[in-house]
């Protein structure tokens, strides 16, 4: 009865008069008559969340039982029925306005699906945030949980050796405070510990480039920038220990608020690095004076805390 209310709901029109016995298999093989049909008429459930909830628990509940040879959709493409509605639902939340995203989709397979749920991700990573948009497999599990968790590119710079690119890989002054953080051989400068040392920098009577600049830069080599992009890198999450966050429109705005705050940190890093290879030696000396001075200030009765290193958590997530 539920089903067939609900089809009458959706489509305005009865149930199909078809045979169907009152048991298990019988209302197995109902739900998947209901699913053909939104299916067949392109029915825009995700605009409807009550009704898109009921939906998906009634796809819940067809897993358990199969509907047999009377069944109007196949195990796959019920599967795949429930990614493309998914999709639908992530559209309306994040690109309302795009309305041909179906287009590609003209029958429920996976490669289609998987497709599309490629290009979604693109489209994220252009307009909101930096995310995983290649797409690996075609498996509708697989596509599923691509939808359902975010798969985020953190942009901290890498600071456990198991991950991090030799230091040759890096501009100046890049490289000497990651030399430093990552506590590796420096010719040039004595041993600074630089966590808290970006408040010192900005105490400092310093030529603008470095006093603008380099707080922000030291911040970023520490992860001390309160920002849940540059306060993890890849490296932290292949370590395991954090779940990414859901796939929600909380989520979705915090990251893009903060995706838009870090911003300012990535400009300031990127002006004083372009700013010191205009005249490297000169430039480069005086940064790193800069950061033995702001070192010998800080010592001077005040203490800094230098840990934990990491200690944020990405937003709506549990460390494990």
């Amino acid at each position: 009865m539920t089903i067939s209310r609900l089809w009458a709901e959706l489509f305005n029109e009865p149930f199909p008069d078809i045979s169907i016995p009152l048991n298990r298999q019988g209302t197995a093989v109902a739900l998947t008559h209901l699913l053909a049909h939104i299916w067949k008429t392109r029915y825009p459930l995700w605009q409807d969340e009550a009704r898109f909830r009921q939906v998906f628990s009634l796809i819940d509940h067809l897993q358990k039982v199969d509907g047999g040879r009377k069944a109007a959709m196949t195990p796959l493409q019920i599967d795949c029925l429930r990614v493309y509605l998914t999709l639908g639902q992530r559209y309306a939340e994040l690109f309302p306005e795009n309305i041909t995203w179906q287009a590609g989709i003209t029958t429920l397979d996976e490669a289609r699906l998987s497709t599309a749920v490629s290009h979604f991700l693109t489209a994220v990573d252009r307009d909101y945030f930096p995310v995983e948009d290649e797409v690996w497999d075609d498996d509708s599990d697989y596509l599923a949980g691509r939808l359902e968790t975010i798969d985020v590119i953190p942009q901290g710079h890498e600071l456990d050796p198991d991950f991090t690119d030799d230091l040759d890989e890096y501009k100046e002054p890049l490289r000497t405070l990651l030399a430093l953080v990552r506590e590796e051989e420096n010719e040039d400068l004595p041993d600074i510990e630089l966590y808290g040392l970006s408040e010192s920098i900005a105490e400092l009577p310093l030529p603008p480039p470095i006093h603008d600049n380099l707080p922000a830069l030291v911040q970023l080599v520490t992860h001390s920038t309160d920002n849940v992009w540059l306060d993890w890198s890849c490296g932290d999450l292949a370590q395991g220990g954090v779940s990414l966050p859901e796939w929600s429109p909380d989520n979705v705005a915090f990251l893009k608020e903060e995706w838009d705050a870090a911003q300012s940190f990535l400009a300031q890093e990127k002006a004083l690095i372009h700013w010191v290879n205009a005249d490297r030696p000169t430039r480069l000396a005086a940064v790193r004076g800069a950061l033995y001075l702001a070192y010998v200030f800080s010592k001077k009765g005040v203490s800094h805390e230098t840990g934990p290193r990491y200690p944020h958590h990405l937003p709506r997530s549990n460390a494990a």
